[in-house]
């Protein structure tokens, strides 16, 4: 059987989200890699998260995505950055062990219902008018479908390069996707150009001296992404792996200096652009000749594996380089090398050539997601995956696309500059490109997308009931703490002064139960309170202009898409005549007013 309607290909982290999102959606779907083993594959440093890009994960999971499950079911260290900051710039980091991720990814795949794998690589694309028809394989094979979604990351004719040595491949080990750039230049008429990036040498963790760096711990208790909490039992059973840090050395930058005309960076061998963020120590050497050191983060790789990833030295020099360059930095004197660092060069499509929901503006059904359009990372991959996912399927199922808005998520910021700004460097996402990052923050991320992942039917049941329980809990203590007094004021104004914190309320003591919150929830609790003005100065400021929709006198009596039963009981008991009316409700959520929203559009073309 070889008509689907969506055909994904890719195993990366954009091809599970996009797969996974459109098994869950009802839709047969395939998903076509070079190598099954190595679906979920962690080429680069093993973690998933840190700022911007864990905005990025937490608003994943709000639609019941795939990374940041798998994170948790593989994590080693879980670490909330930025927490002597405000709410909106924090957010969760994991340290995976890649191995363990690699494994949960092949198990949660082939736990969906809706979804077949097979191992293939894609030579050729059969292109009727303006929509793809079909996918041939290596083998001759013929995949058909209604909606297709490529995530080919680096492999799109990618070149490793290790000094002066170049050759063929999409990361180290593996073979390149060498056919597909042709047809999509030729057979799509895409513009296509050439990206950079790379990883440092792997090292042997018995071979390093630890006691020469200082020890970064995780935090306890253990953060998660997941939102389920009756799982977070089977994700870790501790005890946490540290993380330890270092720096290079005046001989590092000495070592760097001497070398570089055996650079394939700059001996002009390496045409792409390389990440500005995420550059090769060469590079900071390079450009930022003052800097006496640069960090360097040693980082477990693996449980049960001898292997560290020494995060802050991507290299693409030769090898008795990097070993000079490993030998110079305090505690990896003696270090060995398991694996050279590499550069690799790949093929990405200019993004502006899709729409907002990651469609080609030429082709009505064939849609791209992660490296493929320019950015870098696991969580840019994932979150593109997330969207164009959804997408194919709703196009499958002849249903017009959705794409995130720029207001409301980390999402909808990431695509709007891709499309609209195009790349000239790999994208990587950063709280600072969110104009609107007050309210669209980690803590949050379910409020505003939950309710629209379920009126899309991405969420699963599962999922739902564990979101209502968490704002139905959180609305009552909301209310609690609103009515209760101390110190002449209210527990609600004590609690959004800035030093005082959920576990730091006084008496009367809180209802039971809510002491034991994960810390997640009582995070989410007090950015809530802290940042109301600002949630409601934004959200008066954003719908100010809005059609204000009259409401139907029976709409409240049955349930409404994306809108839990407590807000919508909320709704029942005040009868709002207006949309206007409903936004000044006392715990309107973002998602919920948006549900709310396309409900009442949907009744009034009814009318009309």
């Amino acid at each position: 059987m070889n008509k689907w309607d969506v055909v994904v290909v890719g195993g990366g982290h954009a091809g599970i989200e996009a797969a996974s999102a459109s098994a869950r959606m009802g839709v047969k779907t395939l998903l076509v890699t070079m190598h099954l083993d190595l679906i979920g594959q962690m080429s680069c440093n093993p973690s998933v998260g840190g700022i911007g890009k864990g905005h990025i994960v937490a608003e994943i999971e709000a639609m019941d995505g795939a990374i940041g499950k798998l994170a948790d079911r593989s994590g080693l260290q879980f670490k909330m950055l930025n927490t002597r900051k405000g709410y909106a710039v924090q957010a969760l980091r994991v340290q995976c062990d890649r191995y363990r991720y690699r494994q949960e990814s092949r198990r949660y795949l082939e736990s969906l219902e809706k979804l077949t794998l097979r191992q293939g690589e894609v030579v050729d694309i059969e292109i009727a008018g303006d929509r793809v028809r079909a996918l041939i394989l290596h083998d001759g094979t013929r995949i058909e479908g209604i909606s297709f979604v490529v995530t080919t990351g680096t492999f799109l004719s990618g070149k490793l390069h290790i000094g002066m040595n170049n050759f063929e491949g999409g990361r180290g080990g593996e073979r390149s996707a060498g056919v597909l750039s042709s047809r999509f230049t030729d057979g799509l008429g895409l513009s296509i150009g050439r990206l950079k990036t790379g990883t440092p040498p792997r090292l042997r963790g018995s071979t390093i001296d630890f006691s020469r760096m200082a020890v970064q711990p995780g935090d306890d208790p253990v953060p998660f992404y997941s939102m389920d909490l009756s799982s977070h039992g089977l994700f870790f059973d501790g005890p946490q792996r540290v993380c330890h840090l270092t720096a290079t050395t005046d001989q590092t930058r000495n070592v760097i200096r001497k070398n570089l005309d055996r650079s394939p960076l700059y001996s002009g061998r390496i045409s792409g652009i390389g990440p500005r963020y995420c550059p090769s120590i060469e590079d900071k050497v390079v450009k930022f000749p003052d800097r006496e050191s640069h960090q360097v983060f040693i980082e477990p790789e693996g449980l049960d594996f001898d292997e560290v990833y020494p995060n802050g030295i991507s290299t693409s020099l030769p090898v008795d380089v990097q070993e000079e360059i490993v030998h110079s930095i305090p505690g990896l004197e003696r270090a060995w090398i398991t694996r050279p660092g590499y550069a690799v060069e790949y093929d990405f499509v200019f993004p502006d050539q899709l729409d907002h929901g990651l469609r080609l503006k030429n082709f009505g059904n064939f849609f791209l997601a992660g490296q493929i359009n320019g950015t870098t990372g696991y969580e840019e991959a994932a979150g593109q995956g997330l969207v164009a996912g959804i997408n194919a399927s709703l196009v499958s199922k002849e249903r017009e696309p959705w794409h995130p808005e720029r207001s409301d998520s980390y999402l909808g910021v990431m695509i709007d500059d891709l499309v609209t700004q195009g790349v000239d460097e790999p994208y990587r996402m950063f709280t600072s490109r969110a104009e609107n990052r007050l309210t669209i923050r980690h803590h949050n991320a379910d409020d505003r997308l939950t309710p629209k992942g379920r009126s899309l039917g991405v969420v699963s049941e599962r999922q739902w009931t564990w979101y209502q329980k968490k704002r139905e809990s959180l609305d009552h203590l909301h209310d609690f703490v609103k009515s209760c007094r101390h110190g002449g004021s209210t527990l609600f104004q004590w609690l959004k002064r800035p030093d005082s914190t959920f576990d730091g309320l006084p008496d009367p003591p809180i209802p039971d139960g809510m002491t034991e919150w994960p810390i997640s929830w009582k995070i989410s609790f007090e950015s809530e309170v802290k940042y109301e003005g600002y949630i409601r100065i934004s959200r008066e400021k954003h719908l100010r202009d809005e059609d204000d929709f009259q409401i139907p006198p029976a709409l409240f009596e049955t349930q409404i898409p994306g809108v839990s039963k407590e807000i919508l009981g909320r709704l029942k008991k005040a009868s709002p005549r207006t949309f206007m009316e409903a936004l000044s409700i006392r715990g309107m959520t973002p998602g919920a007013l948006d549900a709310l929203k396309t409900r009442l559009r949907k009744e009034q073309v009814k009318r009309s």
